[in-house]
Parts: C-alpha cells; structure tokens; sequence
C-alpha cells in the first residue's frame, strides 16, 4: 500500500511511539485508510514517519491493545474491522448499540413501502388484514456493513411517527426507536430467536461478502405498552463483525421473559 510521508507531531512529555500512534489514527479519520485494509510494512512505516523499527513496533503494538488494528504473522498489520458486542437483555436499537461501543453508526435504505401479507414471510405475526410498511436497511458502523435490518410495522404507528420513504432516503440513519418514543409510542420489551446459516446471494451482495458466508439472523417481536405488538424484525448479521453477551442466573428475583415464551410458541418461530 503506497502511503504518502506523514508528519509526526510530537507534543512535550509525550513518547515518540505514542506520537506515532496518533499519527496512523489521524491517517484512519481521514479516511485513507479503511478497515480492512493492510497498513504499510514496518520497513514502510519507518520511511514515512522517519522513525526506528522498534518505535514502529512500539505503536504498532499499542494499536494491537486499543482493537484498532490486527497483526498476523507472516501477513502483516490490517486496520480491524468494527465489531459489535450485544448485551442481552438489554432492549436498545442499532443506533444505539453502535454510538454506545465508540462508532458511528449509518444505513443505507434498500427498500420502503406497503407489505404484502400474501408474500411477507413476517407479516403473520400481526392480525389479519392490517395494513403494515416494510423498510430494509443495510446499517454500518464506521462505514463497514455488519448487517442488513428489515423492520415491519403498522402502518398507524409509520404515520404518527412521521416515517416515509422520502424521510428515510434523506436520513437512512435515523433511529426507528428515537421516532416512534418521540411520537409517544412507549416501547416495553422484546422477544429475540437467534440461529447461524449462510449468506443468501443477496444478503452477500448487500453486505459485500461472499455466498455462504456465516451469517447470524435474529428475529425480534418488540411490543409496547399492553404488550401489543408493535415491530417485527428480521436482522441478518455477519457473524465476525458480531458478538451476542447473555447474563445467566441461577436463581433469578424474576421469571424473566423467557417464562412469557412457551415452547409450543418458541417451536413455532423456529419453523418461519
């Protein structure tokens, strides 16, 4: 990778490794690095900063720690793709768990507009006849895709919380949850059925991976206040960009969602 010579801005009292460090992270902002990436070799590092081999190693390994970038024997050091670390049962949006682990979450809207109850797959967990909006997003932190997030839900609710198609192609990032809250619809709590499988051609296509890449889809039934419900979501998730955190209790104060789930109930989401 050709990378122009850099300045190295050495503040007092500050070691010249940690110099070094800042440097390459204010190449990552400037985004001429992206993650992925391989970074320069060592020997390159050394001409474009002017500093020694073990000042580069120094920052090098610094960057190891922080997760910033990743170093592989015999391959060399490569910019780390963003990974999100999900802790259940916590009830938050895409938005938020990616603002709360230091990333900047954007989307990309694929599609917006009125189900189908006869096609949708979802659209059987609402009543009959109901009319239900569909909107498909491709959600990124830092810019990388990590998975694609299709959302369906009354079309009543899409309406008292302002939502169009027009509003999402101008802010594709916007929070879903942020909106419905702000237009007084108080979400209450979630149920999530988790399973691994492979990409489909066109979930790789979306998420620039290959076919049968490990891919972890998560259905979500999120209800609101008299446990009406409220969204249905089909997440489908690259499975080294994500990490799923559930906190086990012998004897919990509470049954906990999962007694609300029978297992009549749990079998016949499995099977959709």
């Amino acid at each position: 990778m050709a990378v122009k010579r850099a300045a190295v801005n050495r503040r007092p009292g500050v070691a010249l490794y940690v110099a070094v460090q800042d440097a390459v992270e204010a190449l990552i902002k400037d985004r001429r690095l992206a993650p992925g990436d391989a970074l320069p070799t060592e020997q390159e590092l050394q001409a474009v900063f002017n500093v020694s081999r073990a000042t580069i190693r120094q920052a090098l390994s610094g960057l190891e720690r922080r997760r910033i970038v990743e170093r592989h024997q015999g391959r060399g050091t490569f910019l780390a793709i963003p990974t999100m670390e999900l802790s259940l049962p916590q009830l938050t949006g895409f938005s938020e768990q990616v603002r709360a682990r230091g990333m900047r979450p954007t989307s990309r809207l694929v599609e917006y507009g009125a189900v189908d109850e006869d096609t949708e797959r979802d659209a059987h967990f609402f009543s009959a006849g109901l009319p239900l909006v569909r909107m498909v997003r491709v959600r990124c932190a830092n810019d990388v895709p990590i998975g694609t997030h299709a959302a369906i839900l009354p079309a009543e609710l899409a309406q008292r919380a302002g939502l169009s198609e027009s509003l999402l192609r101008a802010d594709p990032s916007l929070s879903l949850y942020a909106r419905l809250e702000g237009a007084g619809i108080r979400i209450s709590w979630a149920e999530e059925y988790l399973r691994s499988r492979g990409a489909d051609r066109t979930e790789a296509r979306l998420l620039n991976v290959r076919p049968g890449t490990a891919v972890m889809e998560v259905l979500r039934l999120t209800r609101r206040e008299g446990d009406q419900l409220m969204e249905v979501v089909r997440s489908v998730l690259l499975g080294e960009r994500y990490t799923y955190v559930v906190y086990l209790e012998r004897h919990p104060a509470t049954a906990g969602l999962g007694g609300l789930v029978t297992h009549a109930r749990e079998e016949e989401v499995a099977r959709r």
